[in-house]
């Protein structure tokens, strides 16, 4: 037997009771909930992005999957974008982000994370942002020392960093673009920059995308910065335990003793506002600079 659906705002969120995260008693009305209230802070994030779907329709427990056709029942005021998808043959129509009906619209076909691309949909090819994903394979004290190293690499080309946690294990490093740099440009700088840190620090950091074949522990994942590949923003939740959000941090938080997990939606909104690291980012557009 279904519940009957929720009214939050103008968006009829659909079998509100489901147990989206069992074992910490939220339900997809307390995720949607939780996306109402921290809009103004997700949605700038989020303003003219295409958004690819991450759905966990059943919640945490079972299977989720990655979706970038938009539903064919979607409300007529969520905006959506044709996108050329050459690899799949044929134009995909993204969800366009940026409003508070779209998100807990996504909300509500069973999104948890949100995932966007490094551009606007007026520029495709001029990102906006230039994305590092750190992803350990022996837990998150090693990703925060290669997210210290980067930030000094980074400084070292005249670029200022900002960090957050992936809502997982790992880190996320972005720098803010002027748009200008094509696609393609950004991608092979980033590799560049990747490339230096394998070299220099090889028992710590590796660019082999065959896990089989990686010898340090920390994946530099460059590719969040390549056509059509999405990313989460600042404050997305995530489909783990807990409930983890993906939360901005000050470099002087980094530390291989913090615990990602203590960014949660139980406790997001109190650090959002006690603290407000990246409020400078859209202001600090650089200029990527010559490899």
């Amino acid at each position: 037997m279904t519940t009957p659906g929720v009214r939050l705002g103008g968006t009829i969120i659909t079998n509100p009771a489901k147990p989206f995260w069992p074992d910490d008693g939220l339900s997809k009305l307390d995720l949607a909930q939780f996306y109402a209230r921290i809009a103004g802070q997700i949605l700038p994030w989020m303003k003219s992005r295409a958004v690819t779907q991450e759905r966990c329709p059943e919640g945490i427990r079972k299977s989720c999957f990655f979706q970038k056709q938009a539903p064919a029942n979607l409300p007529a005021d969520v905006p959506t974008v044709k996108i050329p998808a050459p690899s799949a043959g044929r134009d995909v129509d993204y969800i366009v982000g940026g409003t508070r009906k779209t998100l807990l619209t996504l909300v509500n076909l069973g999104c948890i994370a949100m995932h966007v691309m490094n551009s606007r949909v007026d520029q495709l090819d001029k990102p906006d942002w230039l994305a590092f994903d750190l992803d350990p394979s022996d837990g998150f004290a090693s990703a925060a020392r290669v997210a210290l190293l980067l930030r000094d690499k980074l400084e070292d080309h005249g670029l200022e960093p900002y960090v957050k946690t992936s809502g997982g294990r790992g880190l996320h490093v972005f720098v803010p673009l002027r748009r200008g740099a094509v696609q393609d440009k950004v991608r092979a700088y980033a590799s560049a920059i990747a490339g230096e840190m394998a070299a220099e620090h090889p028992k710590l950091v590796t660019v082999e995308m065959r896990k089989a074949k990686r010898r340090a522990p920390v994946f530099l994942d460059v590719m969040r910065n390549a056509s059509a590949q999405t990313i989460v923003p600042p404050f997305s939740v995530r489909w783990r335990p807990r409930a983890p959000v993906s939360m901005p941090l000050d470099w002087d938080e980094v530390s291989p003793r913090l615990d990602p997990a203590v960014f949660n939606i139980k406790t997001a909104e109190r650090r959002m506002g006690a603290k407000a690291p990246w409020s400078s980012f859209f202001g600090h557009r650089q200029t990527l600079p010559r490899v």
